[in-house]
């Protein structure tokens, strides 16, 4: 079984610092595995899961997080992990950490005994040569980096990250693309970017991977903790339609995979175990010209409010969810402090005041085109109609999936739907409406967001931070800079000894998997 063991907090800090290392996980400072009893033998399975998007690239510096972690993430290890159970961050690679009084520098302490597939050991140099390295290149991960001055080895074991202020979301970020160790002796090889050599629990079987469609895996025997790793193979299918996936369940080319709720009752319970999570994710329609700078009908106020009245949540829950989820106009997670469950009222169902609003700031029968993407399909005709009855036109402009990113932040288009899996409320709204956030390619900002993401960057203690991001939160709602739609539920069918361990809105990790008792 995965490592369930206890966690001690492996460094002691003051007060203040404290507080800083729990900013933005809400979980101890740092720990180090302490056995709470003699570990059990583990029972080796074989996992084959269904995901919906293949990686875009397996190199450090161009990661994106999502189902492409299932891969990505088996590979590469992160600095730090988040428990499938809570969602607080765990050690990963790195086995403590530590901030200094006011957050501009961050120590890590890798643990001993780690090697690269290749057999080179994974050390301080390393992590910062993939750090550095990303934070350079332009891709994915780079604009994660932006408040990171330097990063230095101070020994084998110690890497002291440095920042130009405080970045309440950097912890986070480590658990996922940033957090990435890439082997220095070949990460700027051309193999980097589809079969890379890297430290985590699995290697690629290149001669059984179908790049795009099927990735195949399997165990290194010589992972640093591969006593608790509990499976020998794994193997994730790219699987964008709902029933190819739960037809290959069936038919057991697959023992794990999110299943709609209409067919739940047709899977043997004997066979099939059935867990629920009511919200991993927020769909929403990001509004990328805030400022209306090409767009200028996306820059007024009311069309935006407009926008977001002429959709059903309701209907859109029920029609396209099956009923699995929570219809909302937040993107923050409905489990966290900042949420405020008042603003879900904000934009109640009302087209016909939608349309007055359109008609007031004199856009009536303004046009848009949007990327259409696998993640998009199936909500195109609910917007295109909800645009409509607002006296707006869609027009939905195909993009193929390894596209779909650039697409986004090409400064080509408006709008943009997606998909946001909960990482951190922080460095979800970070994402999205920060200066540089990858969410805000058009770079939008006003003097409210200057002020919120100013102060916010400066209180070092969660606790202080958490009036500021509902601040945040209730003016991005008030300004309607993306319509949300629904909170993305999940339902998992595992079988064959499988069981499905995702408790809070986590990564897409295999560590949400687990083998039965």
């Amino acid at each position: 079984m995965w490592n369930t063991r206890k966690h001690r907090r492996g460094v002691v800090l003051p007060a203040a610092m404290l507080i800083t290392a729990l900013a933005v996980s809400g979980c101890a400072a740092g720990s180090d595995p302490e056995p709470a009893g003699t570990s059990a033998t583990v029972v080796e399975k074989d996992l084959a899961i269904a995901a919906v998007s293949a990686p875009n690239s397996l190199d450090p510096a161009q990661l994106v997080d999502g189902q492409q972690m299932f891969v990505w993430s088996s590979i590469l290890d992160t600095l730090l992990r988040k428990d499938p159970a809570t969602g607080e961050i765990i050690p990963g690679a790195a086995e403590s950490w530590e901030y200094n009084e006011d957050g501009t520098q961050l120590t890590l302490v890798l643990r001993e005994g780690m090697s690269f597939s290749s057999g080179d050991p994974v050390n301080a140099d390393a992590v910062v040569a993939t750090m550095l390295r990303s934070r350079e290149t332009a891709g994915n991960v780079q604009s994660r980096l932006a408040s990171v001055t330097d990063v230095v080895a101070e020994d084998d074991r110690t890497v002291v990250v440095s920042f130009d202020g405080f970045d309440p979301q950097f912890l986070d970020n480590l658990s996922s693309g940033p957090g990435a160790i890439g082997d220095p002796a070949t990460i700027d090889e051309e193999r980097t970017a589809t079969d890379p050599v890297g430290s985590g629990p699995f290697t690629l079987d290149t001669e059984k991977t179908v790049p795009g469609s099927s990735y195949v895996l399997v165990k290194r025997d010589d992972y640093w903790d591969a006593e608790n790793v509990p499976f020998k193979t794994l193997t994730v299918k790219v699987l964008q339609d709902q029933t190819a996936s739960f037809n290959a369940l069936q038919a057991g080319e697959l023992n794990a995979a999110t299943v709609q709720t209409q067919v739940v009752g047709q899977l043997d319970k004997e066979k099939f175990s059935i867990k629920q999570n009511d919200a991993v994710a927020t769909s929403f329609l990001n509004i990328l010209d805030r400022g209306g700078e090409k767009w200028p009908a996306l820059g007024d106020e009311k069309v935006r409010q407009a926008i977001n009245l002429a959709i059903d949540r309701d209907a859109v829950l029920k029609g396209l969810y099956s009923g699995v989820g929570i219809a909302t106009t937040q993107l923050v997670s409905p489990f966290g402090a900042i949420y405020d469950e008042s603003l879900n009222d904000e934009y109640e169902y009302d087209p016909e005041k939608g349309r007055e609003l359109v008609e007031e700031a004199g856009y009536a029968g303004e046009s848009f085109q949007i990327p259409s993407t696998f993640l998009s399909t199936t909500v195109e005709p609910v917007l295109t109609q909800a645009f409509a009855d607002i006296g707006l036109t869609l027009e939905w402009v195909t993009v193929p999936p390894q596209q779909a990113q650039s697409a986004a932040r090409s400064g080509d288009y408006g709008l943009y739907f997606q998909i946001l899996g909960f990482n951190a409320d922080s460095a979800d709204l970070a994402t999205t409406f920060a200066l540089d956030g990858v969410g805000n390619p058009r770079g939008y900002t006003d003097d409210t967001l200057d002020r919120l993401f100013s102060e916010i960057d400066s209180t070092v203690a969660f606790d202080d931070r958490v009036p500021l991001y509902q601040e945040l939160n209730e003016y991005v709602v008030d300004q309607a800079f993306v319509a949300p739609l629904v909170y993305v539920g999940a339902v998992w069918a595992t079988a064959d000894g499988i069981s499905y361990v995702g408790e809070a809105n986590t990564l897409s990790t295999i560590r949400q998997f687990d083998v039965t008792e």
